[in-house]
C-alpha cells in the first residue's frame, strides 16, 4: 500500500454498542475516566468515529452524562466557515491541472472510475490535487459500503456536535489544531507526484483499500481500540509511512492537555485511533501519572 494512501485512509478516522464489560476486564474501549495526579475534577476521553452522527450517543447514555458534568470541551477543530472557505483552495491545484500530472492510460482509467462512483468525470475536477480525488474517492465508497450502518444514525457528526452542544451549554470549547493545520497536512505536507502514486494505489487497490476502512469501522463499533491499532500498525509497516497522523499530532496535544485538565473537567473528544498505541493520549497520559481507565459507555 502506498504511504500516502495510508494516511489519508486514517485520516478519516481519527474514527450498535459492544455487550457492556466487568469493570476488572479493563478491556481498552473507545471512553475512558481519567482521575488522579492532582486533579480535582474528573475529566474523560471520548474516540469518536467522524462520519457517525450524534444519534447514536442515545446508544451511551453515560458519555453524554459525562459530557453534560464537564466545564470544558476539547475537540480536534472548531469548524468555522470563513476559515473553510479560506482554506479551500489548499486542495486544490495551481496553473497547472490533474491531467498533466498523470499518464493517458491512467487518465482514462481515473476518468471512469470518477463517472461510476462520483458521476463526475476527470474534466469535472481537474483543478482538483491528487490527494483531494483521493479523498473523494474514498469518502464515497466508504458512505456507500457503509450505509445501512451509518444511515441508522441522524443529526450531526459526533465530533461536531460535542462542540456545538458545548457552545450552547455555555461550556468552553478549546481546539487542539486549526483546521488550516489539518488542511496543510492533508494536502501539502506530500509533494504533488508522491499524492499521485497514492492516487494510483487506490484506484489499483481499491478493493483493499476500502477493506481496510470498512474493518476499522467494525473495530470502533464494537469499541475494539487494540483491533483498531492493530490495523493502523499492520498498514503503517506496509506503507513505509512514519506516524505523522497520529503520533506527532498527539505529542503537539499533549503539550497543552495536561494543563486544561488541571483546571477543570473536561471532556475531550478526538478520533478513536488518537486514543490508543504507545504514543496514544492514553498511554501519554499514564506515563504523566494520572489514573486512566476505561468507563462503561452504558
Amino acid at each position: 500500500m502506498n504511504k500516502l494512501a495510508a494516511l489519508l485512509l486514517f485520516f478519516l478516522l481519527g474514527l450498535h454498542a459492544a455487550p457492556q464489560l466487568a469493570a476488572q476486564e479493563q478491556k481498552p474501549g473507545i471512553f475512558y475516566r481519567i482521575t488522579g495526579n492532582g486533579l480535582k475534577d474528573t475529566s474523560w476521553l471520548f474516540g469518536t468515529y467522524h462520519l457517525v452522527k450524534s444519534s447514536f450517543l442515545d446508544e451511551m447514555p453515560a458519555v453524554k452524562k459525562a459530557f453534560a458534568s464537564s466545564g470544558g470541551v476539547v475537540v480536534e477543530i472548531i469548524a468555522d466557515p470563513a476559515e473553510a472557505e479560506a482554506v479551500q483552495s489548499m486542495g486544490m491545484l495551481q496553473n497547472q491541472q490533474l491531467s498533466d500530472l498523470l499518464d493517458q492510460p491512467f487518465r482514462d482509467s481515473l476518468d471512469a472510475e470518477l463517472k461510476s462512483s462520483v458521476g463526475a468525470g476527470l474534466e469535472q475536477l481537474n483543478q482538483f490535487k491528487p490527494m483531494n480525488v483521493t479523498l473523494t474517492l474514498s469518502l464515497v465508497h466508504m458512505m456507500k459500503n457503509q450505509a445501512a450502518l451509518l444511515g441508522k444514525y441522524t443529526g450531526l457528526p459526533l465530533d461536531a456536535w460535542f462542540a456545538t452542544k458545548g457552545k450552547e451549554s455555555a461550556k468552553e470549547v478549546k481546539p487542539l489544531e486549526t483546521l488550516r493545520q489539518q488542511m496543510e497536512l492533508l494536502f501539502n505536507s506530500s509533494p504533488l507526484e508522491e499524492q499521485v502514486l497514492g492516487l494510483k494505489t487506490f484506484i489499483r487497490r481499491k478493493k483493499e483499500m476500502t477493506g481496510l476502512g470498512d474493518e476499522l469501522i467494525k473495530n470502533w463499533f464494537e469499541q475494539d481500540m487494540r483491533a483498531m491499532n492493530a490495523v493502523y500498525e499492520k498498514t503503517l509497516q506496509v506503507s513505509g509511512e512514519e506516524d505523522r497522523l497520529i503520533k506527532e499530532r498527539n505529542i503537539n496535544w499533549m503539550k497543552v492537555v495536561p494543563q486544561w485538565i488541571q483546571q477543570g473537567s473536561h471532556f475531550i473528544a478526538v478520533g478513536a485511533l488518537h486514543l490508543g498505541g504507545e504514543y496514544g493520549l492514553v498511554e501519554q497520559l499514564k506515563k504523566l501519572g494520572y489514573t486512566v481507565v476505561p468507563a462503561n459507555p452504558k
